[in-house]
């Protein structure tokens, strides 16, 4: 059981467990208003036990969020998660492959932490390995699939590149991107990027470093994560 500041997470039936990539990209990722203040739906895809939707659904508290999974094992254990938080009124759950349902009508915004393993080796494990493989979530689909709204993702840093070039060609543009390293010395790992159909003039760029020279948290990753850790 994960405890955070205003809903606990119980994983134990899930495919994935909680890690820190998801803590990121939920307290990291955006969800802008409209000109007429309106505020999207949010769609978390993979949304595994619960943690980066009840993260959105705190950061954000009148939007409607939907959390979305192939495996029905997270299923449950995200169901009996928003049940017991503060937030089960603006959440769905929904047992699904995501691209067998209907694109989200009107202003949506979708985050994701997908599958990342791309070697050819599966692990022994097939529920971990359908959750973690890239298979399970190809990001040529996803991108095809959100086109035209917006999206916040995780990815390894060495995506990035081949990522962008997935989301120009189907007229998705970078908005923010931070590289996310675990110490100064190190190269960055993962990269958080938002990606929208509109295109901004002067992209965000961040980097973030995990830990301090001294091995506790550093102040800006203690800073972005503070509404959430204990």
């Amino acid at each position: 059981m994960f405890r955070f500041k205003q809903f606990s997470i119980d994983d134990k039936r899930s495919a994935m467990k909680v890690g820190t990539d998801g803590v990121l990209l939920g307290a990291w990722a955006t969800c802008l208003p409209d000109e007429d203040g309106n505020i999207p739906r949010i769609v978390d895809i993979g949304c595994g036990s619960g943690l980066i939707t009840l993260m959105m659904a705190q950061r954000f508290p009148s939007a409607q969020i939907t959390g979305v999974d192939i495996d029905a094992f997270s299923i449950e254990d995200a169901r009996d998660n928003v049940t017991a938080s503060p937030f089960a009124e603006q959440i769905d759950i929904i047992h699904a492959d995501i691209f067998t349902l209907p694109p989200a009508q009107g202003l949506v915004h979708y985050v994701c932490n997908p599958p990342f393993y791309t070697e050819d080796t599966v692990a022994p494990d097939l529920r971990r390995a359908t959750a973690r493989h890239h298979s399970a979530l190809p990001l040529d689909s996803l991108v095809k699939y959100i086109k035209g709204s917006g999206l916040s993702i995780i990815l390894p840093s060495q995506q990035e590149s081949s990522f962008l070039s997935l989301c120009h060609s189907y007229g998705m543009h970078l908005n923010r991107i931070c590289y996310v390293r675990t110490t100064e010395k190190k190269e960055p790992k993962r990269v958080m990027m938002e990606v929208t159909a509109s295109a901004v003039e002067d992209v965000e760029r961040t980097t973030l470093t995990l830990m301090s020279s001294d091995g506790k948290r550093s102040e800006e990753y203690a800073s972005l994560c503070r509404d959430f850790y204990l």
